[in-house]
């Protein structure tokens, strides 16, 4: 069996769960892969990754005395060589230049200003390519380190920085490499991507949206090595309960960052258009972010400080206990312009529709793959708060149509997104697949 090495910009971190279910799913199907990490995450955890935290190699910086006598070695041994590295990434750099022409789905929301301009910073060619021959001292390091450890692959979560990290590794020592591409670092900087695509032995997405997105971008031919993997969800933990308690009022929940591409604040809009509409309702949504100061505003100037709760970041258990105790949930999220985050399949409606509840979601690439309108919930146009209420006042009023939706999207997670399968699929895929096995995989998904 292949010795594999996952690449992470920081791990673990509290909201990506989906990345802390991968990793410890593999260790179920018996892969134990070595992980490191660009930087540090934050201190808080999710319980579970707390204790994988001790198992982490965090990677140290590019000034530090490890990496420069690495780099030193190299360069002592083959000058040549090594600055042919800087030249490797330079000429990578130049693909990729412009976005593929033009846009999927729903017109593009414009960002809000603080977005617009991390997005724009992100995107700059010059600083990303700065960024990028940056970070070629630490893959001189980690190659020596992997080779030292007998790792035969690493695969990179991100296809961004992590991604480029690998990719330099991989010409350093001649180990194979994979990509996990998910949202932001493959819509908002393309740069570099059609290279490092080229170069992976095989990159697995989590939307059809997303392996669309990629061949148009890089090449059809890239068909035969993009595999679209579900992320998953853990439908024991996120199951329905066994009945749900009635309640006066519209049990309404949403989970994700308090950004503007989330949609908070459509949704608050859609409550305060119920409320008006003589709906009863209470809404909790759970999550951080920098948007926190204006939703509070908004939820005050509106009139639902008792009806709209902020109930911050809360562990995966947790939230788990609010979808069971909810009737409804609702993700608004917006798509936003060229340097705005987006949404593909968020997660938290995975876990809702597990859990059994009705969902109603935006109508945008990648959501449209998991929720089908009418069957297994509702979709609106983004940043509609009208439509958004319209739909919300609909199951409302019906409790029937609610437990309808609640157990075909639950019938629909056990049928593709049941992690334990999807992991176990990733688990083979990355320590016994052929080349044939790859283009199999890619044709069928």
């Amino acid at each position: 069996m292949a010795k594999l090495a996952y690449l992470f910009p920081a791990f673990p971190v509290f909201h990506q769960t989906f990345v802390l279910w991968e990793v410890m799913g593999l260790h179920r199907n018996g892969v134990n892969p070595k992980i490191y990490s660009l930087r540090r995450p934050s201190v808080r955890q999710q319980p579970e990754g707390q204790r994988l935290v001790r198992d982490v190699t965090y990677l140290p910086g590019v000034v530090s005395a490890p990496v420069l006598r690495a780099n030193w070695r190299l360069l002592r041994a083959d000058p040549r060589r090594y600055l042919s590295l800087y030249v490797a990434v330079g000429r990578a750099w130049r693909t990729g230049a412009k976005a593929p022409h033009g846009e999927v789905g729903p017109k593009h929301q414009p960002a809000m200003l603080y977005d617009r301009l991390r997005g724009w910073f992100n995107a700059q060619p010059l600083l990303y390519l700065f960024k990028s021959l940056w970070l070629v001292p630490t893959a001189v390091y980690l190659a020596e380190r992997i080779e030292a450890e007998g790792i035969t692959h690493v695969h990179a979560h991100w296809a961004s920085y992590p991604a480029t990290v690998a990719y330099v590794v991989s010409i350093v020592s001649g180990v194979s490499f994979s990509i996990s591409a998910h949202a932001y670092d493959i819509y908002m900087v393309q740069r570099m991507l059609p290279a490092k695509l080229r170069a992976a032995r095989f990159v697995v997405t989590c939307a059809r949206t997303n392996a669309d997105f990629l061949k148009h971008l890089a090449g059809t031919e890239l068909g035969r090595k993009i595999i679209v993997s579900y992320h998953g969800v853990d439908v024991g933990r996120f199951a329905p309960p066994p009945k749900r308690d009635a309640a006066a009022c519209l049990r309404i929940v949403s989970c994700g960052q308090l950004e503007q591409y989330k949609g908070m604040h459509v949704l608050i809009d859609a409550c305060a258009q119920l409320q008006g509409r003589g709906i009863p309702l209470e809404c909790r949504i759970i999550g951080e972010g920098l948007q926190r100061r204006q939703l509070e505003r908004q939820i005050e100037r509106l009139g639902l400080s008792r009806t709209v709760h902020l109930v911050g970041s809360r562990p995966q258990g947790e939230v788990a206990e609010f979808l069971a105790n909810a009737d409804l949930f609702v993700l608004a999220s917006e798509q936003n312009g060229k340097f705005g985050r987006r949404d593909v399949i968020a997660n938290v409606i995975v876990e809702a529709m597990a859990a059994g509840l009705p969902v109603v979601a935006s109508h945008i690439p990648g959501v449209e793959e998991l929720v089908e309108h009418g069957a297994t919930g509702l979709l609106v146009p983004p940043n509609r708060a009208d439509k958004l209420a319209d739909a919300m006042a609909v199951l409302a009023s019906n409790a029937d149509e609610r437990a309808r939706l609640g157990q075909a999207g639950r019938r629909r997670i056990l049928r593709d997104f049941d992690s334990s399968k999807n992991v176990g699929l990733l688990a083979r895929l990355l320590t016994r697949s052929t080349d044939d096995d790859i283009e199999r995989l890619a044709a069928a998904s």
